[in-house]
């Protein structure tokens, strides 16, 4: 009975359009959650493009182009600075072999360098070294390979090389220190997007140093630091007016970066700001729904019927409208998922269906919170509906 009375002055299509202006705040606030979800392998410190960005910096070339520990700690104390590491080079000669089955040798002199581990691309538990070991990782620069592929390779018939077997090449290092000579075996790990340079375990390098040029000091000539934006004012005129220099293709991943995490949260915020104007439509809705039935309420109310009984009919309405409303939005996430599919691919991001279930417990909390919030803001206004002076709650929406 109940429902019957309250029901009259209710219309499916009121209830359709509440639904749907509820549904358009949810879709874009979870089509911006997927595009977050299916992006983490871009902000993680392995990939920069959207990541931590990371800045090598140098000082003009020279014979004292070395930071002192004063300008190291100058730079460190900087507030756009969140992290900071040394290049440690090798203080020894580097004679490099290679041999491949029916091809010539191939000997090169080389140098190797090290970084801390925290600002390498790649992540491998083989990425170790300790003293007694006779087998050294190596990381190169992945544009090394290209070079030696379409350049070196394709002019002398030497075989060309991919990143899956590249780490079966061996190679032998011949180090030529002040005071002994050493050999040992190498092998390359991986190829590095990032790092510019052939790098080897810090120990290692740490080690040989200083077993075979105990003499020489190591001195640290570039430096990488990692920062929120390298293209931020306030580091490039840091850099500026201390003479350092860097690469400006750094600058322009930056900027490609900064502009696409701009993009990622004015989506974000358009779709919080339109869910909060839509579950304010939403409440205001109801609230007109229960004025209309002001009279039906307190009659309701003067027969015996609790507030809360009364509170269900509405509790009802709501959660329909907001179940509708999240199908809706789920149904358009799912939508543009594979809209977006393939320019995701583009930027070698894996679009599989798994990021669906966060979405979807995503889509269940908001369904919980908000049918939360309904509920009492539903009780609270029936509350004051059926209190004794209902008169001055007339006017109120």
């Amino acid at each position: 009975m109940i429902r019957t009375l309250l029901n009259k002055q209710i219309h499916f299509s009121q209830l359709l359009f509440f639904a749907l202006t509820s549904s358009l705040g949810l879709g874009i606030l979870l089509v911006a959650f997927q595009l977050f979800i299916d992006t983490q392998s871009l902000f993680s410190t392995s990939n920069d493009l959207l990541g931590n960005q990371h800045l090598i910096i140098n000082k003009d070339l020279g014979r004292e182009n070395a930071f002192t520990p004063e300008e190291i700690a100058t730079i460190k104390e900087q507030k756009f600075v969140k992290k900071i590491g040394g290049f440690t080079h090798g203080t020894y000669r580097v004679v490099a072999s290679v041999s491949v089955a029916n091809y010539t040798s191939i000997s090169t002199e080389m140098f190797l360098e090290a970084v801390p581990d925290e600002f390498l691309d790649i992540q491998s538990t083989e990425w170790n070294w300790k003293p007694g070991n006779r087998e050294v990782p190596i990381i190169i620069p992945k544009n090394y390979v290209n070079l030696y592929n379409f350049g070196y390779a394709a002019s002398t018939g030497m075989p060309q090389i991919n990143e899956n077997i590249i780490r079966e090449i061996p190679i032998e290092l011949n180090l030529y220190g002040s005071s002994k000579r050493e050999k040992y075996n190498a092998y390359i790990l991986d190829a590095s997007e990032k790092i510019n340079s052939i790098l080897v375990p810090e120990s290692f390098l740490k080690y040989t140093n200083k077993t075979l040029s105990p003499e020489k000091t190591n001195k640290v000539s570039r430096i990488i630091l990692e920062v929120n934006n390298p293209s931020d004012p306030t580091v490039l005129d840091f850099l500026n007016s201390n003479n350092y220099k860097y690469l400006q293709n750094d600058l322009q991943t930056s900027k490609t970066s900064y502009f696409l995490q701009l993009i990622l949260i004015i989506v974000l915020g358009i779709g919080i700001l339109i869910t909060i104007l839509s579950i304010t439509l939403v409440v205001t809705n109801i609230n007109l729904l229960i004025l209309k039935n002001k009279q039906t309420i307190c009659q309701l109310h003067f027969l015996g019927f609790s507030s809360t009984q009364i509170a269900k009919v509405y509790h009802q309405i709501s959660y329909k409208i907001l179940g509708v409303s999240i199908l809706i939005a789920f149904l358009f996430t799912l939508l543009c998922k594979f809209l977006f599919a393939p320019y995701l691919v583009k930027l070698r991001i894996d679009t599989n269906l798994f990021s669906l279930v966060y979405v979807f417990v995503a889509a269940i909390i908001l369904f919980i919170v908000l049918v939360i919030y309904y509920t009492k803001h539903t009780n609270k206004k029936i509350q004051q509906m059926t209190a004794m002076n209902t008169s001055l709650l007339t006017s109120e929406i």
